[in-house]
């Protein structure tokens, strides 16, 4: 692993345990995790403030604002690699992902998830995992 493996990164999720094993296996990979949320609104604060290399959102985060409108919010960070990691199958809602220029992942595959954090996701691959 590179010194340019080692990302920063910001987790959001309102499910308290999907966000500690994305802390702990991101940092297991060697990345750090520099800021956690569990809502759409403090996801963007972090993105805002802490300027991180990937923030790794999930898509439905009640009461407030969903992954997608994380993803247009911070549509003014190109730099920032976004990933939408859910656990909805919906291809409406990958194309919508996509077009936001974010990968989309379901949830369950940390193998792809970790290649999607530093960029090496196949093209070939299947975002839904299917």
């Amino acid at each position: 692993m590179t010194a340019e493996d080692h990302l920063r990164v910001v987790v959001a999720d309102n499910d308290a345990d999907a966000l500690d094993l994305l802390d702990l296996d991101l940092a297991l990979e060697g990345h750090e995790v520099v800021g956690r949320s569990a809502d759409g609104s403090g996801a963007v604060e972090l993105c805002r403030t802490l300027h991180p290399d990937v923030l790794v959102v999930d898509f439905r985060m009640p009461p407030g604002p969903d992954g997608l409108a994380v993803l247009r919010a911070l549509s003014d960070q190109p730099q920032l690699r976004k990933i939408v990691y859910t656990n909805y199958r919906d291809p409406d809602l990958q194309r919508r992902v996509e077009r936001l220029g974010a990968a989309y992942l379901v949830k369950g595959d940390l193998r792809r998830l970790r290649a999607a954090v530093t960029g090496r996701l196949g093209e070939h691959d299947d975002p839904a995992g299917a």
